[in-house]
């Protein structure tokens, strides 16, 4: 068997099977190779209505018929299972040559059809289909109702790939949508196995491409690889060991119990079983776990005084909580509907998550210096890897805009980058504590105070100009037309200037910086022919609690032409219904290039400076060039203004100008705004 993909189209209509058929043979030079019937019962054991017998659990089977071959599992609650057996044995409590007539699980293959039927006749065995009604006129063993029928088609598709469809249909011909398989069948010395990338997306394509074209379709979709089919046959007795290992060293690790919250050790999440069905078993037991968010302050306290054993309850921090957070995430991806996980980006931030949450299940704890910088290696690696999740996801969510209503899509996708960006702020700073521990230096780190990469000294009206220094001589292309690209942008920075707090500079400095960067081009359009521009103001206010930046311009307002919206708050959203502009083809052509290189986006200050100062090639004319309009320098703006509890709000004065206000709160004590 090669690589399969299984797929439900839950509301199929009664036609649905010809409309696939007619699909496949037309669309994908498809050919018919014969029928595809499957029939499923299960049936259970009258044996304890018979006078002088008492059952307190009486037995259960199922079957499967698959062409000649009919596969029965049979289970007897009252029977011990091999592993109760071995135990009983090694423990010295079982009776001497003990050895059961049989297991509570027992597998059988018969063949032909009505096999079993037979058999059960010859043995007058007591079994009566579970939705059949036993009666003394019932005949033992000769009932023949299916519960489930699967009637369809198998197709060919090139030499590579058979697709089954059928019509699933329930006792009483309910109809109850249709199934649809896809398997893959290797070439020889062609490397497609279970490791192979893209493994998942290619099979949801082609069960997306062989599904008609019909509105309101509800589909839900799993793969298969033949190494998650080998995990259903798992080892009983190795799983029910390794658990007990796992609880006596849960037992021994209570005794040693801490509240601080860079604990480590095995967070009460036992070990992947065998057993489990692709895996959502595991994610399931991680996806129910609180995770730990933190404050800056606790970033900052433990990161200060920075010793050995602080590094490597700080790495077992973040290898225990990061798969907690991604598992959630996970689940997440997985609730979308069908129509959804197939629009282009989805698929492949699905396939990066699962590799992620497997590799950090997987890791083991760290111990030493050594193992911390191996630790720091991988994690940096799976930052570079991770940095196409943002064009990606937002492409794939722009693209899915018209199925999902706008609360729900912007709900989704606000946890999906607030936890991206707390998974990154854990890894960067534990990455940053590890460097400053070995004495390494960043070439432009700044003169003010670090611990980590949270600056804790930080000057707003230094960030202020740098990010204002940086875009005065830019002309930031779409204004060109109006003919003001080459006059300079002045901010005039007022208020308490020499304002200092401890916050994360690459979030404040995105933050100012996107919104000094949308100022300058609305008050270039605006002022269009004009000698001079009038200046945009930034004020800072320092609070009790927090710090206030208001950057004020006077170029027009936010609601024009070039921004549709009847809200400014609208420009953070994703949906198409808010935000016509998600779905301008020129933004959906930038995301897709960004997303088709290495580097993506990692939504940073120097990340943009990087791009203008790069030699001119073709990534321009695809959609990356220096200032390609993407769409998601507001809503990302937002999310990291609000990711310690502060805010963003947009104030317009149409026809004039905007007011844009940040509030970033100055304490530190804020948990992170990660919604699980």
């Amino acid at each position: 068997m090669g690589l399969t993909g299984l797929a439900r189209w839950i509301n199929a209509p009664p036609d649905g099977l010809l409309a696939i058929r007619k699909n496949i043979q037309e669309n994908h030079n498809g050919f018919l190779k014969g029928p595809w019937n499957l029939a499923v019962k299960s049936f259970r054991s009258t044996l304890s209505q018979t006078p002088g017998i008492h059952l307190p659990l009486e037995r259960t089977m199922f079957t499967l018929q698959m062409n000649d071959n009919v596969f029965v599992l049979l289970e007897d609650p009252l029977a011990p299972t091999r592993a109760d057996v071995v135990q009983a044995i090694a423990d010295k409590t079982a009776p001497p040559n003990f050895h059961p007539t049989h297991y509570r699980t027992t597998f059988l293959t018969l063949n032909p059809p009505g096999a079993l039927e037979q058999l059960l006749a010859q043995l007058k065995a007591r079994w009566v289909p579970v939705r059949q009604t036993s009666t003394n006129n019932a005949q033992r063993g000769q009932a023949s109702g299916h519960q489930l029928l699967i009637e369809g088609q198998v197709f060919g598709i090139g030499s590579d790939w058979l697709v089954r469809a059928g019509i699933v249909t329930m006792t009483g011909g309910e109809m109850k949508g249709m199934l649809l398989e896809a398997e893959y069948l290797p070439l020889p010395g062609l490397n497609v196995g279970p490791a192979a990338d893209g493994t998942s997306e290619l099979l949801s394509n082609l069960l997306t491409s062989v599904l008609p074209n019909v509105p309101d379709a509800k589909t839900v979709a799993v793969t298969i690889s033949e190494a998650q089919w080998e995990d259903v046959l798992w080892d009983r007795e190795e799983d029910e060991k390794a658990q007990k290992e796992v609880a006596q060293a849960k037992e021994r690790e209570s005794n040693g119990e801490n509240d601080d919250i860079f604990v480590y050790g095995l967070e009460d999440i036992p070990i992947k079983r065998r057993g489990d069905w692709t895996g959502n078993k595991q994610l399931e037991l991680y996806a129910s776990k609180e995770p730990k968010p933190m404050t800056l302050r606790q970033l900052v306290f433990f990161g200060r005084s920075m010793d050995e054993d602080r590094l490597v309850k700080s790495a077992n921090y973040v290898r225990t909580e990061l798969p907690v957070r991604i598992a959630h995430r996970l689940r997440d991806l997985q609730k979308l509907p069908y129509i959804v996980v197939t629009q282009e980006g989805i698929a492949k931030v699905y396939e990066l998550y699962w590799s992620a949450f497997e590799k950090f299940r997987k890791y083991p704890p760290i111990t030493n210096i050594k193992e911390n910088e191996a630790f720091c290696e991988f994690l940096a690696g799976l930052l570079d890897e991770h940095a196409i999740v943002i064009p990606s996801l937002s492409l794939g969510m722009s693209l899915s805009s018209p199925y999902l209503a706008p609360d729900d899509l912007d709900s989704f996708m606000r946890r999906m980058l607030v936890s991206r960006i707390s998974r990154r702020v854990l890894a960067q700073h534990h990455i940053a504590l590890s460097e400053n521990y070995a004495g390494k230096k960043k070439p432009w780190e700044s003169a003010e105070p670090n611990v980590g990469i949270i600056t804790t000294g930080l000057n707003v009206k230094a960030s202020i100009e740098k990010c204002a220094n940086l875009l005065r001589h830019q002309s930031l292309e779409a204004e060109d037309a109006g003919g003001n690209a080459e006059i300079p942008a002045e901010v005039v920075i007022e208020g308490d200037v020499d304002m200092r707090f401890s916050y994360i500079r690459e979030h404040l400095e995105y933050i100012v910086f996107e919104l000094l960067k949308n100022s300058i081009r609305a008050t270039r359009l605006n002022q269009a022919g004009s000698v001079t521009l009038p200046p945009i103001t930034a004020t800072i206010a320092a609070g009790d609690n927090a710090v206030g930046i208001r950057i004020s311009d006077q170029g027009g307002g936010l609601i024009t032409v070039q921004n549709p919206v009847q809200n400014p708050s609208d420009l953070f959203s994703f949906s198409h219904i808010r935000n016509s502009a998600r779905m301008e083809h020129s933004r959906l052509i930038s995301l897709r290039t960004a997303s088709s290189y290495r580097r993506g986006i990692w939504a940073t200050v120097n990340e943009q400076v990087e791009n203008w100062n790069r030699s001119p090639d073709p990534e321009k004319d695809a959609g990356v060039g220096r200032h390609a309009r993407m769409g998601i320098g507001l809503p990302m703006s937002n999310i990291f203004a609000t990711y310690f509890g502060g805010s963003l709000d947009l104030k317009s004065l149409d026809g004039y100008g905007t007011d844009a206000y940040v509030r970033l709160p100055k304490l530190g004590t804020n948990l992170e705004a990660v919604n699980f």
